[in-house]
């Protein structure tokens, strides 16, 4: 079997990936490959999934984020998210809310007086132009009508590396990624970016609950199949993946990257949820107007 992963290797995705194919391949008894397969978004190994064989034999392990984002943004996008995949989300990770230590906003209440007080005068990182974190920046700015200032970075370390030298003021990144960075005294996280609080950052509110409606921004890692692949072996998929999900170290790894997994991953709650981010983000990037 192949898991293809749309990305580079060494990101969070790939990580989860690669744990989930060793634990899958042993739940199936046979090897699982992952072979990464990166460009336009995650678009060129999602389509390579899309058109493959529909055997089982070639999967799609993906990121929500890239996956509902990255087709809106093409002129011609070369397959429907929804309709020529079947989808088993796996587990959810929510932005987090950064900012410089040097800013003088002690928790987002004092953040959006800064914002409020200053139009564009403040600057976010991203990890690129239509990343999920230059989203998640758009969708605040509109949400709690401020403005400011997107850089693009050629990844999200770059901008979390200049984000501690204060070069910008703010940034949305993954507890894991933040949470080492804030206990060493390097940034500061005041927000989740979620319906309610991360189970790695109890102590963080979300923005919601700080008085900005609909702003979360939630990334959902899962395994895909095209749609055409036999009904028997999607259940097939779908035990093991249940299985692997119920392992107490594939747990205790998920955790450690603030990953909270799912509890229901069959395929029509995993499709609903792809159609509500559609809907959700569809008007959001034709206002932006980021196109890849």
């Amino acid at each position: 079997m192949k898991l293809v992963v749309p990305y580079s290797a060494g990101g969070p995705t790939d990580v989860v990936g690669r744990r989930y194919a060793e634990k899958v391949g042993e739940m199936l008894g046979q090897p699982v490959i992952v072979e990464n397969r990166t460009g336009a978004g995650g678009t060129i190994g999602s389509n390579a999934v899309a058109k493959a064989a529909p055997d089982g034999y070639t999967l799609l392990f993906g990121s929500s984020s890239s996956h509902v984002t990255s087709p809106l943004m093409l002129r011609q996008p070369p397959y429907d998210p929804l309709k020529d995949f079947t989808l088993i989300n796996i587990g959810v990770l929510p932005l987090v809310l950064v900012v410089r230590t040097g800013l003088p906003a002690q928790n987002f209440t004092d953040f959006m007086n800064l914002l409020h007080a200053n139009p564009g005068k403040y600057t976010f990182g991203s990890g690129g132009v239509g990343s999920i974190n230059h989203l998640a920046g758009e969708l605040l700015k509109m949400r709690a009508g401020v403005d400011a200032l997107h850089v693009p970075f050629q990844g999200t370390n770059p901008a979390q590396v200049a984000l501690m030298a204060g070069q910008i003021d703010f940034l949305f990144d993954t507890v894991a990624s933040a949470m080492p960075q804030q206990q060493a005294g390097r940034l500061k996280i005041i927000a989740t970016l979620s319906e309610r609080r991360s189970a790695s950052a109890p102590d963080i509110p979300t923005t919601i609950e700080s008085g900005i409606p609909d702003s979360s921004v939630v990334t959902v890692n899962f395994l895909a199949m095209p749609s055409t692949v036999p009904a028997r072996v999607v259940t097939r998929l779908v035990d093991a993946t249940k299985k692997v999900m119920a392992d107490p170290t594939m747990l205790d790894a998920l955790t450690k990257m603030g990953i909270e997994p799912i509890a229901n991953t069959d395929p029509v709650s995993s499709a609903q949820f792809v159609a509500s981010e559609i809907s959700r983000w569809a008007p959001i990037v034709k206002a932006t107007g980021v196109s890849i």
